[in-house]
């Protein structure tokens, strides 16, 4: 079996991880976020001084679509994952962590959206769409750093295995 040494508990937490992050996906995918995609593009556009038509952004013939993927929660479901998964701390913690964390992540995919149109503005789509793959790339260092950061300061671990 691949040479793989997997002790129960690092099953279980990938389980429940994988578990976890599918059904939040498959919400997200699902559900009907016109409120917040049409609301994220207005503010973008307002930002970049372009226009908007619900959740499109407008820049000569280039259109920029706000879909469910790019609301955050994409980020904050992988967090979310990440921290339910874990045994450590109590759920109290847990949902402080991911609040906390959560909203972080809110602001910085803001920042993420806004750089990956002022990109594709400047240099064109191909390379916004290269910005954009990069940007999930550094989204993904911000979830871990996020709950990194936030689990060590409020319970103090030292180690990844002290939460399994």
């Amino acid at each position: 079996m691949l040479g793989l040494n997997i002790r129960k508990a690092e099953l279980v937490f990938l389980l429940k991880f994988f578990i976890i992050y599918g059904v939040l996906q498959y919400v997200i995918y699902v559900a009907p976020m016109h409120f917040i995609t049409d609301s994220i593009a207005s503010l973008e556009a307002s930002f970049l001084g372009l226009k908007n038509v619900e959740s499109t952004i407008l820049f000569d013939s280039v259109s920029f679509v706000i879909n469910n993927s790019c609301t955050g929660f994409v980020s904050a479901s992988i967090l979310a994952a990440i921290v339910f998964s874990l045994k450590k701390p109590n759920l109290k913690k847990k949902l402080y962590i991911f609040v906390a964390c959560a909203l972080a992540l809110f602001v910085i995919n803001l920042v993420r959206v806004y750089l990956v149109i002022l990109f594709g503005i400047r240099f064109g789509v191909t390379l916004a769409e290269f910005a954009h793959i990069i940007s999930w790339f550094l989204m993904s260092a911000a979830i871990i750093v996020c709950w990194y950061v936030a689990t060590k300061k409020i319970i103090g671990v030292k180690e990844f295995g002290e939460l399994l």
